[in-house]
Order: C-alpha cells, then structure tokens, then sequence
C-alpha cells in the first residue's frame, strides 16, 4: 500500500550517455540504462560500470558523467530533493515537503555564502555561481548535497594511504 518512490529530477545540462561508437548495440545500450536509472545504491551503480570496463573498455567522459548524474540522483533522494536544474551560471533546488535536510543547516549556508544561496519561496534554493565546465557543475553539486547533509552524513571512511601500507 506504500506509494511508490519517485526519483529525483536531476538536470546538469551535460551530455551524460552511453555513446553509440562506445556501445553500438542498441539493445544492450538500453538494457545498461535500465539497469542504471534502477540502481538503488552506489555500489550497485559501481558494479554496473566495473561492469561496463570489463566488457567495453573504459568509459568515454559522456558515459562517467552519466554514473556521475545516477550518483548524484541518488545522494539528492536520500536528502529528499525533488529537482536539480543546474546550468552554467547556478540553479535551483527544490526540496520535498517532507526532507530530512534541517532548515538550521540551509539558513547557515545561505548566511555563510549570502552571495551564492538564496531561498526562493519554502521548497526551492537557488544556487548562484559560475560552473562553466560539467566536471565543475559536478563537483560543486557533491559539495552542495555534501553541506546540505550535514549532520544526516555518516561520519567519512578513512582509507589506509598506500604510501604507509608500503615497507621501505
């Protein structure tokens, strides 16, 4: 009786797909987008392109930015944001009535960086700022999800340095 979960609406206007001279088979080209728009977690989606390495060789940058959007969408349900339209000069965000995103934790950013957030009604953040390049507007929406997660963030993994693992 539950309803059904809507994904979230990511647009970077980026070309973010799987390129017909990198996969040229259009069934399967398919069949991996299916499988990317359904996947549920990030190592799900790091399976799929793992993957994809293995069987094609390494991904061509349309087809990383389109993992990179999937991880992206996924990040942004779990904070229950609704839509991302991020473009060359900023964006908007708009939230669901009902995100776990503290409004403690948009008033600080909006009062830290006056110049780069504004709110625009209840639901919807608009982010000001140049990302003229796709690996820029990427970036800057992992460090605006990772800020708007804020104490909802598991604490971060510390990965061993592989300059300590190694003996001299």
């Amino acid at each position: 009786d539950a309803p059904l979960s809507l994904t979230a609406d990511i647009n970077l206007h980026l070309p973010a797909r799987i390129p017909d001279d990198y996969l040229n088979d259009v069934h399967q080209r398919l069949l991996f987008y299916k499988r990317i728009s359904a996947a549920e977690s990030a190592e799900a989606l790091e399976q799929i392109r793992i993957e994809m390495i293995d069987r094609f060789g390494l991904l061509p940058q349309p087809a990383r930015d389109l993992f990179a959007i999937h991880q992206i969408r996924l990040r942004a349900e779990a904070l229950g944001i609704e839509q991302m339209d991020i473009h060359a000069s900023g964006g908007v965000i708009e939230f669901a009535p009902d995100t776990p995103v503290e409004a403690l934790t948009i008033i600080q950013m909006i009062q830290r960086q006056p110049d780069q957030f504004r709110m625009e009604g209840g639901q919807r953040l608009k982010l000001i700022r140049a990302m003229q390049t796709p690996a820029e507007r990427i970036a800057v929406v992992g460090e605006v999800l990772a800020a708007l997660a804020g104490s909802n963030r598991p604490p971060p993994v510390q990965a061993a340095s592989p300059a300590k693992n190694r003996k001299s």
